[in-house]
């Protein structure tokens, strides 16, 4: 079973295990529109081989908002994890193939193990699987395909599926209307990303604007790099990647003699760029730090070796 979130990450996972499509199963939670689209790019249909499970919230939650109590951060990956071995064990699937990559484990807070994207980290995958073993069945298995990659890795796969390319969708902001919203944190760092491995022209067609040119968007290009302490509260990959995926970008789009974007140029003048400026992807490392059964590592070190 694949729960499926409409973005890049969901994509890829979905492209490595396409060879056993026709003993997989789609999984969605409350039929948002990015991640139904993405499904149905794939080739997952409802009715076939695409669950749809609804999620309500509890009257009580909503009726205390109307008297002014706010909501704590809900952890919807988690969430998630539950509701998808529920659903496995229903429908008797012996695993549950995420999409989170290692980037994900790097705090957002730095200096500290704040995390806002704790549950998709390696250390959730396994507590979750400890609990489930321990306490429900051990017939059933939760781990995430692209543990061992990162997402400057994923993202250099994904940039090769062309013709998932205008179908893809990761902001939340714009989530129930499938759109990007081009103003987030989110919108920016997948931006970053693909600028690594697209033209510029090609990845301002995805997202509808030209994000890089943006002033308004300095202060989170900062956040995003590190030229500011603490990462947006995003789902987004490390300081590390993100200062490559740059360098990338500027070294191809001056080889090919484009004019840099305005905070490419404000980069350059940064002691980021100095550090970074020569560093590249390595599109075969592989994160040993994971809960892949054997036979799916095989699938994906075969993927990178492709891709190399």
């Amino acid at each position: 079973m694949i729960p499926i979130g409409g973005g890049k990450d969901s994509f890829v996972t979905l492209h490595l295990l396409e060879p056993y499509k026709n003993e997989n199963c789609a999984f969605i939670i409350n039929n948002i529109i990015s991640a139904v689209n993405a499904a149905h790019a794939a080739g997952y249909e409802e009715g076939k081989n695409l669950l749809l499970v609804k999620r309500t919230l509890d009257q009580n939650m909503l009726e205390l908002n109307k008297q002014g109590y706010l909501n704590g951060h809900t952890p919807f990956s988690a969430m998630a994890a539950f509701a998808s071995y529920l659903t496995a064990m229903v429908w008797g699937r012996k695993y549950i193939a995420l999409s989170n990559e290692s980037s994900a484990n790097e705090p957002t807070i730095k200096g500290s193990d704040v995390n806002h994207q704790y549950s998709k980290t390696f250390e959730f995958e396994q507590d979750f699987n400890a609990y489930t073993k321990k306490y429900l069945t051990d017939e059933i298995h939760y781990f995430s395909l692209l543990r061992p990659l990162s997402e400057l890795q994923i993202a250099g796969i994904f940039s090769k599926l062309t013709s998932y390319l205008s179908v893809f969708r990761s902001c939340n902001v714009g989530q129930k209307t499938g759109e990007w919203c081009g103003h987030c944190a989110k919108c920016l760092f997948v931006c970053l990303m693909m600028s690594a491995y697209l033209e510029p022209n090609d990845v301002s067609a995805i997202f509808g604007r030209d994000m890089l040119n943006d002033p308004e968007m300095r202060i989170l290009f900062q956040q995003l790099t590190g030229l500011c302490d603490d990462k947006p509260f995003e789902c987004v990959g490390t300081r590390d990647e993100v200062n490559i995926a740059i360098c990338m970008s500027i070294r191809h789009q001056q080889t090919t003699n484009k004019e840099l974007p305005l905070l490419f140029e404000e980069y350059k003048k940064t002691k980021y760029y100095k550090f970074y400026k020569d560093m590249n992807v390595n599109m075969l490392a592989f994160n040993e730090e994971n809960l892949l059964p054997q036979s799916y590592a095989k699938i994906v070190k075969e993927e990178l070796r492709k891709n190399a």
